[in-house]
């Protein structure tokens, strides 16, 4: 490869909204958390070993009609940003730490996150279960985990 000795044009995707190739068989609804699981198809965030947060999703995909196939539709996920979520243990106390995926919809504080599915940081405590968590660092320990996981394959 060469450096570069002059200006180029660069194509670029937009870093805010990624489409993602769904897995078989699952339904994502709009507003979901969203994971990739280990064979990097996008499903409905779980605490599960092998996921790793994608973001939310943008729009519904529902991978579950007539001929459906893994990686046979795409959903649109937003990469950044905070989201109102839903949490049972989270208080004005956790502002500033990290907190980790429970379901597509909830989060929660590391004593229930048994697998570590990070979601992103707590930023606002709206109520005693409603959460605004900016999904950045989960997104950001997803990128991290994956280029882990190749460099050891």
């Amino acid at each position: 490869m060469t450096p570069l000795d002059k200006n180029k044009d660069v194509p670029r995707k937009p870093g805010e909204l990624q489409a993602y190739l769904v897995e078989d068989d699952v339904h994502i609804f709009k507003g979901a958390l969203v994971v990739a699981n280990d064979a990097g198809y996008a499903e409905p965030a779980t605490n599960a070993v092998g996921k790793v947060l994608l973001g939310v999703a943008f729009e519904e995909c529902d991978n579950t009609l007539e001929e459906h196939s893994q990686g046979g539709k795409s959903c649109r996920v937003y990469r950044g940003g905070a989201f109102k979520l839903l949490t049972d243990d989270l208080a004005q106390a956790d502002v500033g730490i990290l907190c980790y995926v429970e379901d597509d919809a909830t989060v929660n504080d590391a004593g229930t996150a048994t697998q570590g599915v990070i979601a992103g940081t707590v930023v606002e405590i709206k109520s005693a279960t409603e959460v605004w968590v900016d999904i950045a660092a989960g997104v950001l320990a997803g990128e991290l985990s994956a280029a882990v996981n190749a460099d050891t394959q």
